[in-house]
């Protein structure tokens, strides 16, 4: 019988890709549960607010909207909208022209973003399919699909198909893939126009396209040679001009207000939401999403890889029998490792409230994960063969579940409250679309002075209805005069009875429920709206 060499069994079968067709199968059952909710979860405010200015490009045209992020309800909407630049603009335009298609309603991007995932997990596939063995990189392929975080966030759509495609060129231009395509100006092309295109998607491309530059500059450091022109000059040019377009957009945007530009990036780049940096309390948060997002059975043997097990990796790599045996070590480390570095530390203060900004951590984090499976199992391998393969099932089978508990813990949690969903909705069925509603709330959403306040975007989607805030009664008898405001809204709070009580001899109320909440259960206040157009004197 003819000997399989180390080479052969590198390569993927028809088997690999039957298995790679089941990863997708799961990754689409995992990421579509629920697909319909309302946008109460984990994160419901920034899933909101995709939504939101993603359906003003549609409903009010790009001739109103500038083709800028813009906070705007109702119909006809205000003449003079604010706009949200705080963020490159592109990544909204592509996410209304997917409304367009699926319908302005809580699961097109969603869809949207099931695909991109999908894409992102191939293309994840295609390059460590060149670096690793075919088991290796399907456990790496199946950690990433039962990662908590990427169940319930995805990759976030547009951005990490475009930078995985750049990471492969980048990759090929370089020859450091096996068995890979010879490297041609298509290349060369892709990775220029994917390069500008992430900066375009997301702040986050930069650091991508950051951590490919300073790879490439030290590898030939490393190697002692000179760079090639044309790949440098594009690993530079592109994502550079990309980023001068983003803040010329931004300028233009403030008129031409580069200070806000930058105390936006003081503000992302220090403390953040938190009074103060703290690094111990910054480490701490660290760790605590990334159990959440990548699970602790996941972490530990990632952990165990990356120090104890590069001992085992070392021994084997010396071994007289390396030539034969399969190489557990981490191929094109540096390059995994730098984009989430970069991006946990340049703007280290935006991790407090934002669980995915670990996300450029998955590569490294799944590798690791996978390589260290394999490392364990070949140390109880030299013990009995059977063992080996018993304690890689039994680490499957408990990551697997440990991960569906975190991802049920993302599902069971609820930032804004069901209740509200619910009435901002009849609300919304109750006023005209040019009518606007009169409340007690401003229901404004206000992080920083740097950023553009705005309403909550759950309450803008579900409501979509001009607020205006009134707090005394005799305010409010004066903009009931007016016409514009069908109803006034107002918290049950003991506190307001007073005022209540008032507005109870004027006009009929409606009493609606509140909602207690609980442990990660947003709650709500009882609430009471009245029918400024009604008189109880007359009834």
């Amino acid at each position: 019988m003819k000997a399989v060499t180390v080479t052969e069994r590198n390569k993927p079968d028809s088997n690999f890709w039957v298995f790679v067709g089941l990863l997708c199968v799961l990754l689409i059952l995992t990421m579509a549960r629920d697909i319909s909710r309302p946008f109460i979860g984990l994160h419901s405010l920034g899933h909101a607010h995709y939504a939101w200015v993603a359906r003003s490009h549609l409903k009010y045209g790009l001739s109103y909207t500038r083709g800028f992020d813009t906070f705007a309800v109702g119909n006809p909407p205000t003449k003079n909208p604010s706009h949200y630049l705080d963020h490159p603009q592109f990544f909204t335009l592509l996410n209304s022209a997917a409304m367009a298609v699926l319908g302005i309603n809580t699961w097109s991007l969603r869809a949207v973003n099931i695909l991109a995932t999908i894409v992102t997990l191939l293309l994840f596939l295609k390059i460590i399919s060149h670096l690793l063995e075919p088991a290796v990189v399907l456990v790496a392929g199946l950690l990433f699909c039962l990662f908590p975080m990427t169940g319930y966030f995805g990759v976030n759509m547009w951005l990490y198909p475009v930078i995985f495609w750049a990471i492969w060129c980048y990759l090929v231009l370089i020859k450091a893939l096996k068995d890979a395509p010879q490297p041609k100006k298509f290349h060369k092309w892709s990775l220029a126009i994917s390069l500008f295109l992430a900066l375009q998607l997301s702040w986050e491309g930069f650091f991508f396209a950051l951590a490919i530059g300073v790879h490439y500059v030290f590898r030939c450091i490393h190697r002692r040679e000179f760079p090639e022109k044309t790949l440098l000059a594009i690993l530079i040019i592109a994502p550079l001009s990309s980023l001068v377009l983003d803040f010329t957009v931004m300028a233009a945007g403030y008129g031409w207000n580069f200070q806000r530009i930058f105390e936006l990036y003081k503000w992302r780049a220090g403390s953040g939401e938190m009074q103060r940096h703290d690094w111990g309390k910054w480490f701490a948060r660290f760790w605590e999403f990334a159990v959440m997002n990548f699970s602790l059975p996941v972490l530990i043997i990632a952990i165990f890889y990356l120090t104890i097990g590069q001992l085992f990796v070392f021994a084997s790599a010396t071994s007289e029998k390396a030539k034969t045996q399969l190489s557990r070590r981490f191929p094109q480390f540096w390059l995994f490792l730098m984009p989430g570095v970069f991006q946990l530390f340049l703007l280290k203060g935006t991790l407090w409230m934002h669980h995915y900004w670990e996300r450029p951590l998955f590569p490294l984090i799944s590798i690791a994960a996978a390589l260290g499976i394999f490392v364990i199992a070949d140390i109880l391998a030299k013990i009995h063969t059977r063992l080996a393969k018993i304690s890689t099932a039994l680490l499957v089978a408990i990551i697997t579940i440990s991960c569906a508990k975190g991802l049920n813990y993302y599902y069971g949690i609820n930032h804004f409250s069901p209740a509200r969903v619910k009435l901002f909705t009849m609300l919304n069925q109750k006023i005209p679309p040019d009518k606007a509603l009169l409340s007690y709330e401003a229901f404004i959403f206000d992080q920083h002075t740097a950023k553009e306040a705005s309403y909550r975007p759950e309450v803008a989607w579900y409501l979509d209805r001009e607020i205006v805030q009134a707090t005394s009664f005799a305010e409010i008898q004066q903009k009931a005069q007016t016409g514009m405001f069908p109803y006034y809204l107002v918290p049950a709070h003991q506190q307001l009875a007073p005022l209540i009580n008032q507005l109870r001899q004027r006009y009929k109320q409606q009493f609606i429920q509140g909602d207690p909440g609980g442990p990660d259960k947003a709650p709500m206040l009882p609430y009471s709206i009245f029918d400024l157009q009604s008189s109880v004197e007359k009834d």
